[in-house]
């Protein structure tokens, strides 16, 4: 609880910052590729999704360098195969976050239809976790998983018209996000992602 008042103080200090600034408001939408690093012997990454609200705050007046805070809905995890004598087995091992980017944007001109690099850190809060249950033993039924996460993450991307854009990101968590894994590793979330946006005019 007390990780989710103190994410929720950040966000609303951050927009209240910027209240007076020319503000865009956006969504954004992305197919992503995760793993959890070093948690499971067989571990394969899942296909999931990111879904959310942006922002564009100017930091200069040249239409340049920008500050994009995010708030999205992310879903994480893995898969952990077992091959046993009764047959293979894919086992889900998903986990459900809040993901709260805050990224600074640069343009390398001011036109209008151009190129973009962004990055910066993220804090993510864990909403919910599931994993398949069965009646064998497997590494993941002891697995606790942090409700907390930061890390950083690095995009490139491609603006149309400063309205609608496509970018590809990759997030590395920088915290412990499993305990009582087999191995006793430091578990980090990766993420990589392919998504869309669109900024109101």
């Amino acid at each position: 609880m007390r990780n989710k008042i103190v994410l929720f103080a950040i966000v609303t200090f951050l927009f209240a910052e910027f209240t007076q600034a020319q503000i865009r408001f956006g969504a954004r939408a992305a197919g992503s590729i995760t793993n959890i690093t070093d948690v499971h012997s067989n571990s394969k990454s899942r296909g999931g999704y990111q879904i959310g609200v942006t922002a564009l705050i100017p930091i200069t007046n040249n239409d340049i360098l920008f500050f994009q805070p995010e708030v999205q809905y992310s879903a994480q995890g893995e898969f952990d195969q077992y091959f046993r004598n009764d047959g293979d087995y894919k086992q889900k091992v998903f986990v459900s976050m809040i993901n709260v980017p805050i990224f600074a944007k640069l343009y390398f001109t001011d036109a209008s239809s151009e190129f973009f690099v962004e990055g910066g850190p993220f804090f993510g809060i864990q909403v919910g976790n599931n994993t398949d249950k069965y009646d064998f033993p497997t590494e993941a039924d002891d697995n606790e998983y942090s409700g907390f996460d930061f890390g950083a993450g690095l995009g490139v991307g491609y603006s149309l018209n400063r309205n609608v854009e496509f970018s590809v990101r990759y997030l590395i968590g920088l915290t412990d996000q499993v305990k009582n894994d087999a191995a006793n590793e430091s578990n980090k979330t990766s993420n990589l992602n392919f998504g869309i946006s669109y900024f109101l005019p």
